[in-house]
């Protein structure tokens, strides 16, 4: 079952990354969780498998298709690009097995876990697990409403979105990944378009220096943004764990 929702699942990613640029691992992850839930009850490590085989493949599908388009705005060949990740993927797993093994398993599973180290992420998935394969019926009503509200407003608006030919201003995605992304990153976004928004507006002309420095460099812009701060964090990680201890 986990490889036919494989690819429902890619589609899904593929579709929310091309509109929204933020590709939705954990939720699709989540999913898988809540059918195994109702085909395997109690089974915590099928549950755990599963959502893990569907959420990496269709990460790495959309992951793949984000880095297409620099690449492709930089000349590089979609079919270099994709040997290119095929060969990141044995090359990351085995650095990465190398590096997390004797920095956070070396106590074993059970001491993953810590104050220093919470991993909010392995948490929800190790909570969600434990909630379905008690049964739905653990589930507060609340979530369950909850639940039933989403996918149906979903529908709705992707419905909407198709008679009105996309001029439907909101996005089911986007409204949907809000509600699963920390609110610093929604504001992030926010302000970000913003700003890029504001500048357009300043600097309208293709012509102008500063709309050519800016507005048509806005996703290198953020692309560096965000890498400067994910170094910044692995460096003050680095700095903590083999320097300052």
């Amino acid at each position: 079952m986990a490889i036919p929702l494989v690819f429902v699942f890619t589609l899904i990613a593929v579709n929310s990354t091309a509109l929204t640029s933020i590709m939705p691992s954990g939720p699709l992850g989540k999913i898988t969780q809540l059918v195994y839930g109702v085909l395997a009850p109690g089974n915590i490590t099928t549950n755990i498998a599963t959502a893990g085989i569907s959420a990496e493949v269709s990460g790495n599908a959309a992951n793949l298709i984000q880095n297409i388009k620099p690449g492709y705005m930089l000349g590089g060949k979609p079919r270099l690009q994709a040997i290119g990740h095929l060969i990141g993927a044995v090359s990351g797993a085995l650095f990465s097995v190398a590096v997390f093994y004797p920095l956070f398993l070396h106590h074993g599973p059970a001491g993953l876990v810590t104050e220093d180290y919470p991993f909010p992420a392995v948490v929800v998935w190790k909570a969600v697990a434990e909630i379905l394969t008690r049964g739905l019926d653990q589930l507060p009503p609340s979530a369950l409403w909850a639940a039933a509200i989403g996918g149906g407003m979903g529908i709705v608006f992707e419905i909407l979105r198709q008679v009105t030919k996309n001029k439907f201003p909101l996005s089911a995605v986007g409204i949907g990944l809000a509600f699963v992304i920390p609110f610093n990153t929604c504001l992030a976004m926010f302000f970000g378009a913003l700003v890029f928004w504001l500048l357009g507006k300043r600097w309208s002309k293709p012509e102008q220096r500063m709309n050519e420095i800016f507005v048509q460099n806005q996703e290198s812009i953020c692309a560096g943004i965000i890498a400067g701060a994910a170094l910044i964090g692995i460096a003050v990680m680095a700095l903590e764990l083999f320097v300052l201890k």
